[in-house]
């Protein structure tokens, strides 16, 4: 391990509990090894096993929750950061790397000394971030910067939670905290140039994303958002680029696959939509938008029995989903499924969804 050598440090720890199962040590150290060899899995399935030997190893600990929350186990890694808070850290030599909030390569290393916690708080406002819970994430976020008011990550990954709980005045000050903290802070940047984008400054708005991409091309975001603004631009082949780019860079956030699904349906690419929507889900189970969209597609080529499962998946995960209701109505008319059709129109419309007179008198047709 100290030479590098991770797949010759991976075989002898096997040997060593091959012949000695019940040594904790060897399962830690083998779940570093094979993080190094990005084994995550395997390297969190030897952290569970050497924590249940010693539940309160702090670092430990805190390699399983960076681990957890590295492969979208947020809930999982919540609970592990809060534990974490409650417990002495002593002393130690081991260097972490620590990822920008919403970049997918490290940046920076911290130690587990010296900074009361606050890297501890601001892991756990992105994981209440990932959970939509934006309150919770603003308040860790905040903990973060009262015990370390100099970290520009702190402020802007508290301005993306403000911004997602619609306090969009307050993110923009605190992307700009970030930026007079780090002038060359790539998300920070990002995030204002989104904000200009939803205020319409599109020609601004461009010129900061290419910019963006051309200092720091391994942040997804940038391409994310530039595809975006490509898709409402109806620049099919362009957002596609951006969506292939940032997929690259990070194939773990749900919503590029989503974006680039929808993107490829334009193009007419009808089974890489598909793989695309499925590998959203895959990502995010309970992604709701991924389950209706992937249904539409398979409406669309007349797959109605899969397609009616899709939004009956959607509906179970967010059961005021008028949207699905409708285009199942729609679905079951199809198959001349009447009394199903109505019920669920009827259903679409009492959740808001806006109902034609003529549609309402052909699928409701007592």
């Amino acid at each position: 391990m100290d030479e590098k050598r991770w797949t010759e440090a991976v075989a002898l720890f096997d040997t060593c509990l091959q012949k000695s199962p019940y040594l904790p040590d060897p399962y830690y150290s083998r779940g570093i090894a094979k993080e190094q060899l990005r084994d995550f899995n395997g390297a969190l399935v030897d952290y569970n096993i050497y924590l249940e030997f010693k539940p309160d190893h702090f670092e430990a600990l805190l390699n399983r929750a960076l681990l957890r929350y590295r492969l979208g186990q947020y809930e999982l890694a919540k609970g592990d950061f809060q534990k974490l808070i409650t417990l002495p850290q002593g002393e130690t030599s081991t260097v972490f790397f620590r990822m920008d909030a919403f970049a997918s390569s490290v940046n920076k290393i911290f130690t587990t000394q010296g900074s009361d916690n606050a890297y501890l708080y601001n892991y756990l406002g992105l994981t209440e971030t990932k959970l939509n819970n934006f309150n919770k994430a603003i308040e860790d976020f905040s903990l973060a910067i009262q015990a370390q008011t100099g970290e520009a990550d702190y402020y802007a990954n508290r301005g993306l939670a403000k911004e997602k709980s619609g306090r969009v005045d307050e993110a923009r000050d605190d992307y700009r905290t970030a930026l007079k903290l780090n002038p060359h802070h790539e998300v920070a940047k990002h995030n204002l140039d989104a904000l200009t984008s939803k205020e319409g400054k599109k020609a601004e708005s461009n010129q900061m994303l290419d910019d963006a991409i051309n200092n720091n091309p391994s942040l997804p975001y940038p391409y994310a958002e530039r595809g975006f603004i490509r898709m409402e631009q109806k620049n099919w082949n362009g957002a596609l680029d951006d969506y292939n780019a940032a997929i690259r860079i990070d194939s773990t956030n749900e919503e590029y696959f989503l974006n680039r699904a929808l993107v490829k349906e334009k193009l007419k690419d009808m089974n890489g939509a598909y793989l695309d929507y499925s590998k959203a889900i895959s990502i995010k189970q309970t992604f709701e938008k991924a389950w209706l969209n992937r249904g539409n597609l398979l409406a669309r080529l007349n797959r109605l029995p899969e397609a009616i499962e899709d939004y009956t998946i959607a509906i179970f995960y967010f059961p005021e989903y008028a949207t699905a209701y409708y285009n199942r109505s729609v679905a079951y008319h199809r198959q001349k499924k009447a009394e199903d059709a109505c019920k669920d129109l009827k259903q679409a419309e009492s959740l808001g969804y806006s109902v034609g007179p003529m549609m309402k008198a052909k699928i409701c047709v007592n």
